[in-house]
């Protein structure tokens, strides 16, 4: 007798990634939303490791990203969710996707980019009649886009997939490992929408301290316990007061964080690559936390440490590149004021501090240390200068 055995699908697997593409490919020419086209001439263009695009400087989640929002929910569920958790909430939110992807969508369901699996479509109808109206993921609506920049932001993919960070080494990713384990089994978990019905105790939104009527909604985090809950608009992170993007939360000491903020309450974040840093040692400069092969120039990746270097923007610049994009020119000589140079600065004009160029724009008497006017950007030492200069031909 002949037969085929039953090959059993995975359905977690829909949830994965197909395949890993690298972070400088993906979304590649993206308008910047910020910068325009003509800010940011091509679009993305993704550095390398900045997690920044090279040619605006903005972050990708300031771009106008093709990737669809189902891809990036794969991308984060698959790096996130472990199907053999030991966590009962984390292998019902399983259970509850698998059943959602076998179900046919509604035309309701079918207007939004991400719902809650595991609704009835009254309680979704009210869940997202609850959310504030401009954070409804409808398709192509600026709800759909704020999630999908909050996906990006929330939940970097390389917080939580070794894969899309800078060249590791074998200890930082054994740490990362440890780290990755210890948040997801202690703290990890996935907001519960239930609906208040006669009879059930009080509801008090944790956030905003109002009680609840029959009929409303509510969103639980089991990590909190049974005695905590939120009005939907206010399950947000503690830290950035985001709505925590597709319900995802991390629980620690009675607050919820998104997963960039819980992290950062353990390990510092790299301000070049975004990375969290998980070497022993790196450079602490201008109040943030940097991998010391990181601390090195916006523009020209110089190598700085040890270096002398100029801050813009919080962002390290070497001499060369500060005095090629940033130097100020000097009012009297035309020629630009080096970033380690000394300079005099009033009402937004330059010179260089000394006597060849702050000088009496008439007499070129010396003005370093001296009282002075100004006139039509040139300073004068005296009213009668300033006059005799503005009489010339």
């Amino acid at each position: 007798m002949s037969g085929k055995m039953d090959q059993q699908i995975d359905p977690l697997a829909l949830y994965r990634p197909k395949k890993y593409v690298p972070l400088h490919e993906r979304d590649a020419g993206a308008a910047c939303l910020k910068c325009g086209p003509e800010g940011c001439e091509g679009g993305l263009d993704l550095h390398f490791w900045r997690k920044i695009c090279k040619t605006c400087k903005c972050k990708p989640q300031d771009h106008d990203i093709k990737s669809s929002e189902e891809e990036a929910h794969r991308m984060v569920v698959g790096s996130l969710f472990n199907r053999d958790s030991t966590i009962s909430h984390v292998r019902d939110y399983f259970d509850k996707l698998d059943r959602a992807d076998k179900q046919v969508k509604t035309e309701y369901v079918k207007k939004f980019s991400w719902v809650p699996p595991g609704l009835n479509q009254a309680t979704l109808v009210k869940y997202m009649d609850s959310l504030p109206p401009e954070r409804r993921p409808m398709v192509g609506s600026e709800g759909a886009k704020y999630r999908r920049q909050q996906m990006v932001y929330q939940l970097p993919i390389h917080d939580h997939d070794e894969n899309y960070c800078d060249n590791l080494t074998d200890a930082e990713r054994e740490k990362m490992r440890e780290f990755c384990k210890m948040r997801n089994d202690k703290s990890l978990g996935v907001g519960d929408i239930r609906e208040k019905t006669v009879g059930t105790p009080k509801w008090e939104c944790h956030r905003c301290g109002k009680g609840m009527a029959n009929g409303e909604i509510a969103v639980f985090a089991s990590r909190a316990g049974e005695e905590k809950c939120w009005h939907p608009g206010c399950f947000v992170c503690c830290m950035c007061n985001n709505l925590l993007v597709d319900l995802i939360y991390f629980y620690k000491e009675g607050n919820i964080y998104c997963g960039r903020h819980y992290a950062e309450q353990f390990k510092p974040r790299c301000a070049a690559c975004d990375e969290l840093i998980f070497s022993e040692q790196y450079t602490q400069a201008e109040d943030r936390n940097w991998h010391q092969r990181h601390f090195c120039c916006l523009e020209c990746d110089k190598d700085l440490g040890g270096m002398l270097y100029v801050a813009k923007n919080g962002q390290p610049h070497c001499l060369e590149c500060y005095d090629k994009f940033y130097a100020k020119s000097c009012n009297t000589c035309r020629k630009k004021i080096a970033a380690d140079g000394q300079r005099i600065e009033h009402d937004g004009v330059f010179w260089h501090a000394d006597e060849a160029c702050f000088n009496c724009a008439y007499c070129r008497r010396n003005l370093l240390g001296q009282q002075f006017l100004k006139a039509r950007d040139n300073v004068f030492c005296s009213v009668d200068c300033a006059k005799s200069h503005m009489n010339l031909p």
